[in-house]
């Protein structure tokens, strides 16, 4: 009994590692992108506090539930799977986002094969090879790593990260919704408000997401 919930453990710590080195390591990945491709720094934050891409966060959790348990199938296989998951998952977010905050972080209009801009082949094409690599190398080395970390070191560093993640999605929320409220000329209502129109300016909020764009 305790050797399964051990291991039960160990599955959730390694889902919200995943999760934490994947929104870093992509937003670290399209800042450099974008300073390769424009030629200057610019903002890929998907929270207002801390270097977090949750679109990868997402994604890294996706192939790892979805593809778990491929590890021993084909190549082309694991390549179609990540290519329908990658997809699917992308179209959400996008479609998501529009819905909540009225924005979108990304646009393939311009791109050939684009599904309502939200989607597009070349893209899902990378789902595809990001699949194969993730079965093959990430998930055996993440499943080494995680394994060795002490376990009552892996729950004070687990809970920490989830209580400021929460945290952090609240308040960055908040601060979209109440930009999304300036705009319409709608005074704060309350303390909290006031706080959010003072730390969360229009002007910090297009510097945080600066690749977003308003849908009309």
């Amino acid at each position: 009994m305790k050797k399964q919930e051990e291991t039960t453990i160990n599955l959730f710590h390694k889902y919200v590692y995943i999760f934490f080195f994947c929104c870093v390591i992509g937003f670290t990945i399209e800042t450099i992108w974008c300073f390769i491709k424009n030629g200057y720094i610019e903002s890929r934050q998907s929270l207002v506090y801390g270097p977090f891409s949750v679109a990868y966060g997402m994604g890294g959790i996706l192939l790892t539930f979805v593809l778990g348990k491929f590890k021993k199938s084909s190549n082309i296989k694991i390549f179609f799977i990540a290519f329908l998951a990658g997809t699917i998952t992308e179209y959400i977010c996008s479609l998501g986002q529009e819905i909540v905050f009225g924005s979108v972080a990304w646009d393939y209009s311009h791109l050939p094969l684009n599904i309502n801009g939200r989607v597009c082949l070349l893209y899902s094409l990378f789902w595809g090879i990001i699949g194969i690599a993730w079965v093959k190398l990430i998930l055996p080395f993440t499943d080494k790593l995680v394994s060795k970390i002490p376990i009552k070191l892996s729950k004070v560093l687990v809970t920490s990260f989830i209580i400021f993640f929460i945290f952090d999605v609240v308040i960055s929320a908040s601060a979209a919704l109440r930009m999304n409220e300036r705009a319409k000329n709608l005074p704060p209502s309350n303390i909290y408000e006031q706080f959010l129109d003072k730390e969360f300016t229009d002007e910090r909020m297009k510097e945080i997401y600066a690749n977003s764009k308003k849908v009309e």
